[in-house]
């Protein structure tokens, strides 16, 4: 079997690869959810705010919805799930991946925020009486890489200070 690819393919392909070496961007499937975290965190559903702080497509978070009834998904969604992430067009998949297990679009953006997690915790966060349970696939920001490359410099600051040596 042969692939041809143009001109408009290799520079989608050139931005794909871009965008994830910039980003440390590599998506975990929904498969993941299912057959590790969902297993794990079943029997403890209404106990805890789920958070994602580098949601990308929400692959991670937001399958739990499957499994909570229609009726109730909705009240659900606004009390345990929150996801994040530096891209506003990823973002904006979470969201309508939301809304396919039937959270309005107005509720959804709600709790599905553009936001660099790495530079501000989302405090709010903490607030209420349920507490914190982060299940997230953290961005592959590899030092060597960031410094050869004049448009990954700027993350140099996440390695700065405390968090020097990491």
């Amino acid at each position: 079997m042969y692939v041809m690819l143009n001109i408009h393919n290799i520079s989608f392909i050139n931005q794909k690869v871009d965008r994830y070496r910039l980003f440390g961007q590599h998506f975990t499937s929904e498969d993941v959810f299912n057959e590790f975290i969902f297993p794990e965190i079943k029997d403890n559903l209404y106990d805890y705010k789920f958070v994602d702080l580098f949601g990308g497509e929400g692959n991670l978070i937001l399958p739990i919805l499957k499994n909570i009834p229609e009726d109730k998904r909705i009240e659900y969604f606004r009390k345990h799930i929150f996801l994040f992430d530096v891209q506003a067009e990823i973002v904006d998949s979470a969201i309508k991946k939301a809304e396919n297990y039937g959270i309005p679009k107005e509720i959804a953006v709600e709790n599905i925020k553009c936001l660099d997690t790495l530079q501000y915790y989302p405090e709010f966060l903490l607030s209420g009486n349920l507490p914190v349970f982060h299940i997230t696939n953290p961005p592959y920001l590899y030092i060597g890489y960031i410094k050869k490359h004049k448009e990954t410099q700027k993350y140099l600051q996440y390695f700065q200070g405390d968090n020097r040596g990491y």
